[in-house]
């Protein structure tokens, strides 16, 4: 019989945050939310005793034993002593400390709540009218009911989803940017709109109000809208599993920015997280290092012409204002190609032609298939909507061809 950490049940486990150096952040009736390293997480009291959850996984309730095998893993050993002695150790150590147990805290602030609690349902209130026009009809909107809801300072906030399906967070719009809701776990979801019983598309977006912005404007059916805060292989698995379950085999990009340069940046962090791309991406202070398979001699044979035009328009471009070429400084801020064996290298520099250039004749050449790329003429979905919403409106498909990725 297994009795080894099962007084989970006499510990005071608010304290014990506390004791453990995790920082009170948040209190109320129902639950803590404590705060450690950037991590967060819920303390909550159920029949059966504390239980808390880190924000990104409100369905995993933990005890008292879990936040200490968590601490302890991080402590550095004395000697051999292996995990399972830190924690044993330590555990008989709370035990034995008066103020850590609820027997010597008869005093309980927290109501008793059902062990499912999800502290981010809370915040959930409806839509009302004086939102604007871009909120106008969307509580009785088939993609958007039940997708955007509002906090009690009347800021519009948009679910979002982990793995399990689970809410864990909301992405709030503050009027000039959308940004992640107070201690909402943006690394580990992502939203998405109600899903159809037939799907004809997926439109995948920076975030869920250039979501709203882009069907207003197109009034798509059939179609389900995603938006990534963050950009990540937790969030692209949750992606990918709602790919696998649609069915649907071509994703729609449309990442945007305050500049469009952000937006093809974004899709090329993107596509390095696409199933089986093998795509890699690194990052420096002056431009960004690609790495890709080469495929069929036809895809890498158009990509490195498109670049050798490119680069040639740019040392003709340099001449207009020097006779001779700085090659060094022309190099600079052209893309640089190599193969080794099967293997694509690309230097490109940090310069939005040139990003615009590597993003277009990748998918051109590479992508076309699985991934159709749809920019806005405007920085953003929801500036082109402002801009034409007052506009007659064309025939739809026709209307959204023409937002397709070209040069």
């Amino acid at each position: 019989m297994n009795n080894w950490l099962n007084k989970d049940h006499l510990i005071h486990l608010p304290n014990l945050f506390e004791h453990l150096g995790f920082r009170l952040v948040q209190s109320n009736n129902t639950h803590h939310l404590f705060k450690n390293s950037g991590d967060h997480y819920v303390v909550i009291n159920t029949e059966i005793g504390y239980f808390y959850y880190k924000v990104q996984r409100p369905h995993e309730k933990l005890s008292a034993s879990d936040l200490i095998t968590e601490y302890v893993s991080k402590v550095e050993s004395e000697g051999k002593e292996l995990i399972w002695d830190k924690l044993d150790n330590y555990y008989n150590k709370v035990l034995k400390t008066e103020g850590l147990l609820i027997s010597n805290n008869p005093d309980n602030t927290l109501k008793i709540v059902q062990k499912n609690f999800n502290h981010f349902l809370s915040y959930q209130l409806p839509l009302e009218e004086a939102l604007g026009n871009l909120y106008q009809g969307v509580d009785i909107s088939t993609p958007f009911m039940d997708r955007v809801f509002q906090n009690d300072e009347g800021t519009p906030l948009f679910p979002l989803f982990n793995l399990q399906n689970e809410v864990c967070g909301y992405f709030q719009d503050m009027g000039n940017k959308v940004v992640p809701y107070g201690e909402s776990a943006i690394k580990h979801s992502l939203w998405y709109s109600n899903i159809p019983k037939k799907i004809e598309g997926l439109f995948l977006f920076s975030d869920p109000k250039e979501a709203l912005a882009f069907h207003n404007k197109f009034q798509l059916k059939n179609v389900v809208y995603m938006a990534l805060g963050t950009i990540n292989s937790q969030t692209t698995d949750i992606l990918f599993q709602i790919q696998r379950l649609t069915k649907v085999d071509k994703l729609f990009l449309s990442f945007t920015g305050n500049k469009k340069i952000e937006g093809y940046l974004r899709d090329l962090h993107f596509i390095s997280y696409t199933n089986d791309a093998d795509f890699n991406l690194t990052l420096t202070d002056r431009d960004m290092l690609l790495r890709f398979p080469m495929g069929n001699e036809k895809s890498f044979t158009r990509l490195y012409d498109h670049t050798r035009r490119y680069n040639k328009e740019l040392s003709k471009s340099f001449l207009k204002f020097n006779k001779i070429i700085n090659q060094k400084r022309l190099n600079k801020y052209s893309i640089m190609i190599s193969k080794d064996n099967e293997v694509i290298k690309v230097r490109l520099p940090l310069e939005s032609n040139a990003i615009k250039l590597l993003v277009w004749s990748y998918y051109k050449n590479y992508l076309n298939k699985t991934i159709d790329i749809l920019k806005p003429k405007s920085d953003n979905w929801y500036t082109e909507w402002e801009n034409t919403q007052n506009q007659v409106s064309e025939g739809k498909e026709v209307q959204l061809k023409e937002y397709r990725i070209a040069l």
